[in-house]
């Protein structure tokens, strides 16, 4: 039977979905499905194993049962998933301790006794980032891992396979391992002209080498559906199963930035900035970090825990008279919620919001940051503080750029955006005002599906290579212009913005994050 389609199989932190496109980028169909996700404390995330598994084989036959066509005519499938997530599987494949979503804290506990293992190692952190592009962060795998080794030492040692959400998703689909992707995986490796394992790190850490899932190239088969997974998710036997990447290196993949001078900007769940370089990329100041890309060439990025994330929290918590309406009048929340922001003016009277909810990522690392509003007065509106979570987000994003820039990535005159904070029209004008770079948005909204379909589609012949994958897959829909007065007023703004995080980071975050961590249950 003629193949007409290729899949991507896109595993959010929120939740996962699997949608089916033709061979020009169309969507055909799709199905989404929430992550079994936990928060058993302040600061930790948890997701259980078996569910999420389950969950992923929902989404695709929902996605097979909308799109209406016939599995066969699927040439292949491949996935993509949120990062810096760890894991430990025994030899039955059970989950010998809930997997540990990227978002949880607890690795921050770790650093200390990190830097010691490196000393020890005769290893310096400065040394440690230039191996491997990462700063020690207490997000990384890495961290987890050791956390898990340190209180659950059973956990550690019945594990006989130790993976990322990627090992997951392609052995839950029917490759015949855990295999993880070549490029992806910032915390043992070495991210450069070699990305294999690093046994110097891997020494140090005390980390049993064979336990680590081996390593696949991104646009490489490595497996096929078997009856089982076909059974449970509606394709077809035998479809190939293409090894896929990180979400964001594949979502700059799905909006077109295969190319230096196209900055990259994610408000999804997490925050996520992203410039491209064909040479070797190290920040100077070891701030931002470098992985590979599928097409063999190196992205910088910045990542912050929390941006769209940020804003349902507003919504679910504050914006409760919002909500209302939007239910009554039959409209998305969301929408009602940034039409609001219009009431308001660029700088919010003054009203500021820092979105560390789940800490400050890169550039400024420091995870005892927490979620702020300040600068709010008796004249303060509800739109003025609705425009401020807005545009305390977006801050956070440029903050992310331009320490990407003085890192030496190429310079770039236009930012693709995607993520939950693209689908608005007004956010994706303040992005450009604030930013002062023009805004591209791309015709399909699930980008990262996308790009994960674009591997499918290059691993499995239909396109030669990812550019021209790109070419034939990839519209660019709308451009956002900056405004140059918003421009100036937002320059003051993110000026004030920058200060405030700073008084807070020398002086007040310390002592909140340890009243938190005094009075929570372990």
């Amino acid at each position: 039977m003629e193949k007409k389609y290729v899949v991507g199989v896109d595993c959010g932190t929120t939740s996962s979905k699997t949608v089916i496109f033709d061979f020009k980028g169309n969507q055909i169909g799709a199905g989404q499905v929430l992550n079994p996700l936990t928060y058993p404390s302040a600061g930790r995330v948890e997701c259980d194993g078996p569910a999420m598994i389950e969950t992923l084989y929902e989404t695709t036959r929902l996605a097979i049962q909308n799109a209406g066509i016939d599995p066969q005519e699927i040439a292949s499938i491949s996935c993509c998933m949120f990062r810096c997530t760890a894991m430990t599987r025994d030899k039955d494949g059970g989950f010998t301790y809930p997997i540990i979503i990227w978002q949880d804290l607890r690795g921050v506990e770790m650093i200390p006794e990190m830097e010691d293992m490196l000393q020890k190692a005769g290893i310096s952190k400065e040394e440690f980032y230039d191996i491997c592009g990462m700063p020690l962060a207490g997000t990384y795998p890495l961290s987890k891992i050791l956390w898990v080794k340190k209180h659950y030492p059973e956990a550690y040692e019945n594990a006989t396979r130790i993976h990322t959400m990627m090992g997951l998703m392609n052995k839950a689909y029917g490759a015949d391992d855990y295999y993880d992707d070549l490029i992806d995986s910032p915390w043992l490796q070495l991210n450069g002209e070699d990305f294999e394992y690093n046994d110097k790190l891997i020494n140090a850490f005390g980390i049993d080498k064979e336990k680590l899932a081996p390593y696949r190239k991104t646009g490489e088969i490595i497996g096929e559906v078997t009856p089982e997974v076909a059974y449970k998710t509606g394709l077809a036997v035998g479809t190939p199963i293409v090894m896929g990447g990180g979400d964001q290196q594949i979502a700059c993949l799905g909006v077109g930035c295969t190319k230096e001078g196209i900055g990259y900007a994610c408000g999804g769940t997490a925050g996520i900035t992203a410039g491209k370089s064909y040479k070797m990329l190290r920040d100077p100041e070891r701030k931002c970090y470098v992985l590979g890309t599928p097409d063999g060439s190196y992205v910088m990025e910045g990542q912050s825990n929390s941006a769209a994330s940020a804003f349902k929290w507003f919504k679910d918590v504050i914006g409760h008279g919002e909500s209302m309406a939007a239910q009554h009048a039959h409209l998305n929340v969301y929408d009602v919620l940034t039409s609001a922001a219009t009431y308001s003016k660029p700088g919010s009277n003054g009203v500021f919001f820092l979105p560390y909810m789940q800490g400050a990522n890169v550039p400024n690392y420091d995870l005892n940051a927490r979620g702020t509003y300040i600068g709010m007065t008796l004249a303060t509106t509800r739109e003025d503080v609705i425009r401020a979570t807005m545009e305390g987000i977006t801050f956070d994003l440029k903050d992310m750029l331009d320490a990407m820039l003085e890192a030496n990535v190429p310079e770039f005159d236009t930012v693709r955006i995607t993520g939950g904070i693209a689908v608005s029209d007004v956010w994706n004008q303040m992005q450009a005002d604030i930013y002062g770079w023009n805004v591209e948005t791309v015709a399909v909204s699930e980008a990262t599906a996308l790009g994960c379909a674009l591997c499918a589609a290059v691993g499995a012949g239909i396109y030669s290579s990812y550019q021209e994958a790109v070419d034939n897959m990839v519209q660019v829909t709308k451009r956002y212009i900056p405004n140059s007065k918003n421009h100036e007023i937002y320059k003051d703004a993110y000026k004030v913005w920058k200060q405030i995080f700073q008084d807070l980071h020398q002086n007040a975050n310390a002592a909140i994050a340890a009243f938190q961590d005094k009075y929570r249950d372990f």
